[in-house]
C-alpha cells in the first residue's frame, strides 16, 4: 500500500468488522482498534502514524494488523468520509433497527432487559422479548466456560429455530466494553449492511467505556 494510493482516504468499518468488534469482550489488538474506530466522533483519515497511535504498536506491527483487517474485509479505505449520525439515539433507533430483519421486526435490549427501542413488534411483545433476552444472556454467562472455552463456540447469541434450522427469532449479543446489549431479530437477520455499522457506532459513542 503506497502513499499515493492512500492519500486522502478515510478508514471505514465494514459490517464484518463491526460484528467482530462487538461479538465478544475478550481483549485483542484487532478488537481494540475496531472499537476505537466505531466510537470515534469523526471519520478518521488513514495514515500509518494514526494507526500506530490508536494501536500503541510499533510501525511494523501496526501495519501488519491494519493489513490483516483489510484482508478480512473488516475495514476498508474510502475517498469519502463515513456518515456520522448526530441525531439522538432515541430518534434514530427505529430507522436503524428496521432494516436488520427480513420482516422489519427488531428490538434492542440492554443488559437488564429494558427495551431501548423497537420496530415492527407490538410494544408489549417487544418488552417481553427484551426481558427474555436478559434471561438468555444470564443463562449463557453461567455456561460460558463450556460453550466458549471448551467447545470454542463464537459469540453468545441464541435463536429459536424452525424444523429446518432457520431462525424464527434470534437474540444477538453486542459487547461494548463493560456494556452488553441484545438485538432481538425476527426471522432472517440482515447484518451485512451499513445500518448495522451505524447502529453499533451510535451505541459505541454513547455507551462504550474502557
Amino acid at each position: 500500500m503506497t502513499n499515493a494510493t492512500i492519500q486522502n482516504q478515510f478508514i471505514q468499518i465494514c459490517p464484518a468488522g463491526a460484528f467482530y468488534a462487538t461479538v465478544g469482550s475478550e481483549p485483542d489488538d484487532a478488537r481494540a482498534l475496531l472499537l476505537q474506530l466505531l466510537s470515534s466522533d469523526v471519520s478518521l483519515p488513514f495514515s500509518h502514524e494514526l494507526v500506530m497511535e490508536l494501536t500503541d504498536l510499533d510501525e511494523g506491527e501496526a501495519k501488519d494488523l491494519f493489513d490483516k483487517l483489510m484482508d478480512k474485509n473488516f475495514i476498508q479505505l474510502s475517498k469519502r468520509p463515513s456518515r456520522m449520525i448526530s441525531d439522538s439515539i432515541e430518534q434514530i433507533l427505529p430507522e436503524l433497527l428496521s432494516g436488520l430483519s427480513s420482516t422489519g421486526k427488531v428490538a434492542l435490549a440492554d443488559n437488564h432487559g429494558f427495551c431501548l427501542g423497537s420496530t415492527g413488534y407490538e410494544a408489549d411483545h417487544a418488552e417481553a422479548l427484551c426481558a427474555l433476552a436478559a434471561d438468555l444472556s444470564s443463562l449463557h454467562e453461567r455456561h460460558s466456560l463450556l460453550l466458549n472455552r471448551d467447545l470454542a463456540f463464537m459469540g453468545e447469541s441464541w435463536g429459536m429455530l424452525d424444523p429446518v434450522g432457520l431462525s424464527q427469532v434470534g437474540f444477538w449479543v453486542i459487547h461494548l466494553g463493560h456494556q452488553r446489549f441484545v438485538l432481538v431479530i425476527d426471522q432472517m437477520p440482515r447484518l451485512n449492511q451499513g445500518n448495522y455499522v451505524d447502529l453499533l457506532s451510535v451505541l459505541a459513542r454513547r455507551y462504550l467505556d474502557y
